[in-house]
Order: C-alpha cells, then sequence, then structure tokens
C-alpha cells in the first residue's frame, strides 16, 4: 500500500549535504520525495512509496552517515498525492507555512 510522509529534520544542516543524502536513498529505497531546504537548519521532505519501503528510508535518513548533524526528526502520516521523481526546492522557511509551500509546489 502506497503511503505518504511529511518528514521534518532540524539540526546542524548547514556543512552536510542532506539534499544529496536524501535523494541517493530516496533511489536505494525507490521512494518519490520533495525536498524543501528553508535555511541551513531546517529540511522538510515530502515522501511517497510502500510502507516498508518508507519505513527503511526513514531509517536511513535517521541513523545513517549525517545522523549526527541531526537534532530534531519528526515524521507525520499525511495523504498521498502522487509524486514524481525526486525534486528539489529552496524555499523561505520564514515566509511560507507548510501548506503555502504545498500550494506553490502544485500550482506548476
Amino acid at each position: 500500500m502506497k503511503k505518504h510522509l511529511n518528514i521534518y529534520i532540524e539540526g546542524k544542516l548547514d556543512n552536510a549535504d542532506f539534499n544529496f543524502y536524501s535523494q541517493s536513498g530516496a533511489y536505494k529505497f525507490d521512494i518519490h520525495a520533495v525536498y524543501m531546504n528553508g535555511d541551513s537548519r531546517h529540511v522538510d521532505l515530502e515522501a511517497e512509496g510502500n510502507e516498508e519501503d518508507l519505513n527503511q528510508y526513514v531509517e536511513f535518513l535517521k541513523k545513517g552517515p549525517l545522523s549526527k548533524h541531526i537534532e530534531l526528526f519528526r515524521v507525520e502520516e499525511a495523504e498521498f498525492v502522487g509524486i514524481d521523481g525526486f525534486k528539489s526546492l529552496k524555499v523561505h522557511k520564514d515566509n511560507l507555512t507548510f501548506g503555502q509551500k504545498l500550494k506553490k509546489l502544485f500550482k506548476k
């Protein structure tokens, strides 16, 4: 069964290439995702795939080689939207709420 997870990560991410890391994990576990980087401390991911692959992807992000940079890691289940591939977006965390980010993302 396909699921959608919203993953919120906060920490000392400025010198970690978390975008590349999360993208390589997405390919490894057959995950479709949107990576949103608001600043050097926050990363939001929307990830979709089957439940087992998503669980492995979350563990990969949470406990993998870049885990030492993570201070907060939160996962929430949400409605499946049908993300295709891996997209990386730069957003301004201060100016956009999560709902506004979604609207902006899917307007195009």
